[in-house]
């Protein structure tokens, strides 16, 4: 891919009208250019002289392995990119690589793209090794100490345990399926990021982090995914101190224990665990531990004021709501409850914990795997905040009972019940 030799491209401009886009300034033309992926920006080259080589100049690359026809090609592009480029600031560095497509595979070839950017003081950093999770491509340290560094994405390397972490400018950290040295490096990683804003885990649960701590005087976002497998049984445990915390999700089947501190921001939260409970690993009433973690939970989500559910959490909810009082959601206004089909029975219990809920929103979800509770049905109390339920189709032949057993969640004393609406959607 080169921009020289590129079939010129006709001027379309009629006379007498002025080409206003070659008469921009170059400033305005790179952070346009940089939005686009490089294969894109090349092709500009055949727009008219003053193009033919501008696209050298933008300070950005955004590339896939895919994007040649050989992967030597694709190296040999990348590295005289950035010797050209030597002298320059880099906004960003974007790169999908292979490790299993080259005939000889380089372990350092990455690592020394990435101790070149980080020298070019590099502010978006984006990587991903498309390799089947090989986690053969180890990131360089010399980006825990990349000061310029704002925002990065790694996906399918492997983190190093640091020595020092200098990120001050760091706000969004996205790390996709990355590996790591020792059970510590992750920890110590973001601990060390004093402007972080936005956090995003994606974990293989063979990581080996048995105890995964974050810690944040500035973090505002965090998600936190891991995929599940049922043939792990250890305990992992999720702890999260961040004060100024507003949002946060969990996907996380198969962590067993979660503590929050200091949620006194947390505005919205996203739950989907089941606390490593499983159909032959049912939860216990007697497990004190378990169930003094589930009540620390609920306790320190209970003042949000919007939340997304899912069924197994529901579940776990229900069962441990037979033993204990669940606290009360004063603030909670919106409830999304993503359903499966059996699981709206144990719905009511939840929402007599809503007392203030105005927007409730029933979704259907698919391939949920039972946790094996048996449930007592019930009819809701009123909730005489309720304005807005939307059910969502399809339910898989429980539409009928689920929109009968939720109409009386609509039997409120409403001075104006003109005001409550109810859409199947």
């Amino acid at each position: 891919m080169d921009g020289d030799g590129v079939k010129r491209v006709r001027s379309t401009n009629q006379p007498g009208e002025v080409d206003r886009i070659s008469h921009l300034p170059d400033c305005l033309i790179f952070k346009v250019l940089l939005s686009l992926p490089t294969k894109e920006v090349v092709k500009t080259s055949a727009l008219s002289t003053r193009w033919n080589h501008i696209w050298k100049h933008v300070p950005g690359l955004n590339l896939e392995y895919d994007d040649f026809s050989e992967h030597d090609s694709f190296v040999s592009f990348v590295d005289s990119f950035l010797s050209f480029n030597r002298d320059t600031c880099l906004h960003k560095f974007k790169v999908t690589y292979d490790y299993s497509e080259a005939d000889e595979p380089e372990t350092g070839l990455v690592r020394r793209w990435l101790d070149t950017v980080s020298r070019m003081k590099v502010k978006t950093l984006d990587v991903t090794d498309d390799s089947a999770e090989s986690w053969e491509l180890e990131m360089t340290p010399a980006l825990y100490t990349c000061g310029s560094l704002v925002s990065l994405k790694l996906v399918g390397l492997t983190l190093p345990s640091p020595d020092l972490v200098s990120l001050p400018s760091l706000k969004d950290i996205n790390l996709i399926l990355v590996e790591f040295t020792d059970e510590w490096a992750l920890e110590k990683f973001i601990s060390q990021c004093p402007s972080l804003k936005n956090l995003c885990i994606e974990r293989s649960f063979g990581d080996d982090i048995p105890m995964l701590r974050v810690r944040s005087q500035s973090l505002l976002t965090f998600i936190h995914i891991v995929d599940s497998d049922e043939s792990f049984d250890d305990e992992r445990i999720l702890e999260i101190d961040a004060p100024m915390l507003e949002y946060l999700k969990l996907s996380d089947g198969r962590t067993a224990s979660f503590k929050l501190e200091n949620t006194a921001s947390l505005v919205g939260v996203h739950i989907n665990t089941a606390f490593n409970l499983t159909s032959t690993r049912r939860f216990c009433p007697n497990d004190a531990q378990k169930r003094n973690m589930i009540q620390n939970f609920l306790l320190m989500i209970s003042r949000v004021d919007n939340m997304v559910i899912a069924s197994c959490t529901l579940e776990v909810i229900y069962e441990y709501s037979r033993y204990e009082q669940l606290p009360v959601f004063h603030n909670l206004s919106s409830l999304r409850v993503n359903l499966d089909g059996y699981v709206w029975e144990m719905l009511p219990v939840f929402l007599e914990s809503c007392p203030n809920l105005t927007t409730l929103v029933l979704g259907s979800i698919q391939n949920h795997v039972k946790v094996g509770i048996t449930v007592s049905p019930r009819r809701p109390r009123v909730l005489p905040s309720l304005r807005y339920v939307e059910i969502e189709r399809p339910f898989k032949g429980d539409a009928l009972e689920f929109g009968d057993a939720t109409s009386g969640l609509l039997t409120c004393e409403l001075t104006k019940p003109q005001e409550t609406n109810l859409t199947l959607g």
